[in-house]
């Protein structure tokens, strides 16, 4: 871990010496807490005997060289401390034994000082003026700004402090989990006074703390940069979260509790992840394999995937945003379906350390008394603060008994799987939120959420749906993959890639940049349909569907492998289409003829769904834009 700081700077901070204490595994020793906080108030009480603000003139030379470097704005964090003490009477103890120690010798000293969690610092660090437009994340904020004209304390990715003493950065801020922490004190002292300073806060450290190793390290003018030695257990904690930071980021709308999953993450603590599906089509299709891939990187990491079958819910089906109730099926009919499910998400994860669950297992044994125990752990109101229930309300259609009970069922199916994390779509955030409050009530620690963005289908407007006909089905031909992923709008290149490609941080970031450059849209979709192809079809199959499409869409050529049938003209050409299963059902037949998409290759389109042709007839039937049937007649 290396640390370098601008030569420039000592033009303008002859005196500096930027002092980095690292520890790892730092603990507070038990028993010292009311010492600590006795410190704490003793220092309050001085400054506050101070008679006024301006009676504190110890840091003022810091802020005479804010204004000399243009930060006129920024203020001193020590001062900003003091104001809250002295002119807002507030006693600043945050119960952090770390954030509370740093705070009380920052005070105690009138030095600036800073802590960084060392977990989540990116690359090598730099003391140095900004270059351009950076990116930084204020406390306690979610989302990042842009800054600059600024002296900034930054890693490889993003600005830690800015304003030289002033603004510390919200990622890699001190949390209740922290215990590899890098302490930045400025001082502006001679050299001999520095190091009866760092002599006094390493002692003081070492009075509250318990550390595995402990090192110092001082960049001054005669010393522009300095590294720090880490062991294996914190370089690893360190790739963990670089990780999961972009794993939590690419295509996901929300995390819940995202801090907490963090820490677990980091910590290396192996997880048990759910995923529920209620079997309801053969046919899955790649709007469920944004959540499939987000399950294959935690199982490739080592973490247990609990795929759930709903195999009692799934036979009144979780409530819809149409009028209607869905339809009631019996247990057959979904045990058949949900067969079918696992052998297609065995295309994307791993069948061999996946942990197929039925919640029928717990479901068809629960009594009428246990349910209704179940019940009294939520209310009506409750239930109808879901969306789907409120557009139900207000169209004035019905809401059934059995569909309110729904999102406690699918609630407590993780109390059953004891799980730690779930991965949904956005559209089940209200039911996974359940689960909360009774794995609290069961003694279990609440699972946290990764709601992921619905995948937009091929058409660019609506979400991915077989009933809508946008959809890019698992069992699809590669070459009806490639294509159907070649038809998709320009503006979805990035979501897809984000959504559905095992693109390394790197390569996702070079599609963006080529994207942003003006580079034909019709080449990055080449390159992300063969890469999500290949993961489906593998790679030799990926590359004979992208020549196939170069010969039916850029040559106009028919392709080598049309597929063939003989008939008798007593045969419609819905009857023929579905024979060849060229299409998934009547109904998307009937829409793709009205539609004008069916036709004869360079000829007429078919009008109807009863069409026939007549005995002797030998031509090639085009279905949509990539399918293609030779069809004689005899």
């Amino acid at each position: 871990m290396r640390i370098s700081i601008q030569a420039e700077i000592f033009e303008k901070l002859p005196k500096l010496h930027s002092n980095f204490i690292y520890f790892e595994n730092l603990k507070f020793k038990e028993g010292k807490e009311h010492e600590l906080y006795d410190g704490l108030n003793e220092v309050f009480s001085r400054l506050r005997g101070h008679g006024g603000l301006e009676t504190i003139t110890d840091i003022t030379d810091y802020e005479n060289l804010l204004e000399e470097l243009g930060l006129k704005h920024a203020q001193v964090s020590t001062r900003s401390m003091i104001n809250l003490i002295v002119a807002k009477k507030k006693d600043l103890i945050l119960h952090h034994p770390i954030i509370d120690a740093y705070n009380y010798f920052s005070l105690h000293s009138l030095t600036p000082i800073g802590a960084y969690d060392v977990d989540r610092i990116s690359g090598n660090m730099e003391i140095r003026f900004t270059s351009g437009v950076e990116k930084f994340k204020k406390l306690n904020k979610d989302t990042h700004e842009e800054v600059s004209d600024s002296l900034v304390f930054s890693d490889s990715n993003e600005v830690m402090c800015l304003d030289w003493v002033s603004k510390q950065s919200d990622t890699q801020k001190i949390r209740p989990r922290s215990q590899n922490i890098l302490f930045r004190i400025e001082s502006l002292k001679d050299e001999i006074e520095n190091q009866k300073l760092i002599d006094e806060f390493t002692a003081y450290i070492e009075e509250y703390f318990e550390f595995t190793s402990m090192d110092t390290q001082v960049l001054s003018a005669e010393n522009l940069e300095v590294e720090f030695k880490q062991s294996t257990e914190v370089l690893d904690r360190m790739e963990r979260y670089q990780f999961y930071t972009d794993l939590l980021e690419r295509g996901v709308s929300d995390v819940i509790v995202k801090e907490d999953l963090m820490s677990d993450l980091v910590d290396g603590k192996m997880l048990k992840i759910k995923h529920g599906v209620d079997p309801t089509t053969r046919d899955l299709h790649l709007g469920y394999a944004v959540n499939y891939e987000k399950l294959r990187a935690f199982q490739q990491r080592g973490h247990t995937i609990q795929f759930l079958i709903g195999s009692f819910t799934g036979r009144f089906g979780d409530p819809s945003d149409k009028l209607e109730s869905r339809n009631m099926r019996d247990k057959k009919t979904v045990m058949d379906l949900a067969q079918a499910y696992i052998d297609q998400i065995s295309i994307v994860l791993d069948r061999d350390k996946l942990e197929v669950i039925y919640n029928g297992d717990w479901y068809d044994k629960m009594s009428a008394e246990d349910l209704l125990r179940l019940m009294s752990k939520s209310t009506v109101a409750r239930m109808l603060e879901r969306d789907m229930f409120q557009k139900r309300i207000e169209q004035g259609a019905s809401i059934g008994l059995h569909e309110l009970v729904y999102p406690l069922l699918q609630g407590y199916d993780s109390v059953e799987m004891e799980s730690d994390l779930t991965v949904i779509g956005t559209d089940q955030t209200f039911n996974e939120l359940q689960a909360r409050p009774l794995q609290e009530n069961a003694g279990q620690k609440p699972q946290n959420i990764i709601a992921m963005n619905l995948l937009i289908g091929t058409d660019g407007t609506q979400k991915m749906s077989q009933s809508l006909g946008n959809y890019i089905a698992f069992s699809d031909t590669a070459n009806d993959k490639y294509g159907k992923l070649m038809s998709i709008p320009d503006h979805l290149i990035l979501t897809y890639a984000e959504s559905l490609s095992r693109y390394s941080k790197v390569e996702l970031e070079n599609l963006r940049q080529r994207f942003a450059s003006g580079t034909n849209p019709r080449d990055l979709k080449a390159d992300l349909a063969l890469h999500i192809v290949a993961n489906f079809d593998g790679e030799e199959n990926a590359k004979l569907a992208a020549e196939h499409f170069k010969t039916v869409f850029k040559d106009k050529k028919l392709p080598d492998d049309i597929d063939s049938i003989v008939v008798d003209e007593s045969k419609t050409v819905l009857e023929i289409m579905m024979l060849k299963n060229l299409i998934s059902s009547n109904s998307e037949g009937r829409r793709l003829i009205q539609q004008g998409g069916v036709s004869i290759f360079e000829g007429q389109k078919i009008n109807s769904h009863e069409h026939t042709f007549k005995t002797g007839f030998s031509g090639v039937l085009k279905v949509g834009k990539r399918k293609f049937l030779k069809i004689v007649v005899e």
